[in-house]
């Protein structure tokens, strides 16, 4: 039998990751315990007129809405498949923020409004104003720390082994809290480097960051662990 499955992120995330690994492992044993819960933030457009929406997680999907009929240019391509589902036009897909930075270098003359949440890295929209892109910024989301609940906690605590993905700085800061006192053996698996470095919890056993810092190499890396 494979390891049981931690998944701790926002609820809609997590069941749609538990989903698609059921598809390729499907003895799977999964824990849904969210350490962050998603709210949406009110704001207001810029007066500025720009002609660029960017958006670094499909949780600005709603926001970009509200932006008329802007091209959006999305980081993951998750991301650009919701917006697209949800109306967008999606002009370019980029796998990271930095590399969203980088092919955007040349669009000097225009204008951009980034749409992300309170928690962000990167700065992406100070990078691009310094590469020669006007660029305006918006929180139109917040990540809310989320405590889990008796049932949940006694369930994970109960494990001999868990197979925990980390999948942001600030959610493998909060794991690492949640899980203090736990003594069975975890694996875990990173989305990048800077996910590692914030893992504060209990030992590991081992854990591995992905090469590629997207949803498609993480579900690959997860699905090899649990095979």
């Amino acid at each position: 039998m494979p390891l049981p499955l931690l998944i701790t992120r926002p609820k809609d995330d997590a069941e749609r990751l538990a989903e698609e690994l059921r598809a390729l492992v499907p003895e799977l044993s999964v824990i849904l315990a969210p350490v962050l819960e998603i709210r949406p933030l009110p704001f207001d457009l810029p007066d500025e007129p720009f002609d660029l929406v960017l958006i670094s997680s499909q949780h600005a999907i709603p926001a970009a809405l509200n932006c008329g009929n802007l091209p959006v240019v999305c980081v993951g391509a998750a991301t650009a498949r919701k917006a697209e589902v949800a109306g967008l036009t999606v002009r370019a897909v980029f796998p990271t923020a930095d590399d969203l930075v980088r092919g955007l270098a040349d669009q000097k003359g225009s204008r951009a409004l980034h749409l992300h949440g309170y928690h962000t890295r990167g700065n992406v929209a100070e990078r691009l104003i310094s590469s020669g892109l006007e660029t305006n910024e918006r929180v139109v989301y917040d990540q809310i720390a989320r405590s889990w609940t008796t049932a949940e906690q006694c369930e994970i605590f109960h494990q001999p082994h868990l197979l925990v993905p980390l999948y942001s700085p600030r959610s493998a800061q909060i794991l690492s809290e949640n899980l203090a006192g736990y003594t069975g053996e975890l694996t875990l698996v990173a989305i990048s480097e800077a996910c590692r470095e914030a893992w504060s919890g209990p030992v590991v056993k081992s854990i591995c960051v992905a090469e590629h810092p997207d949803g498609e190499t993480m579900k690959q890396v997860i699905a090899s662990k649990l095979s």
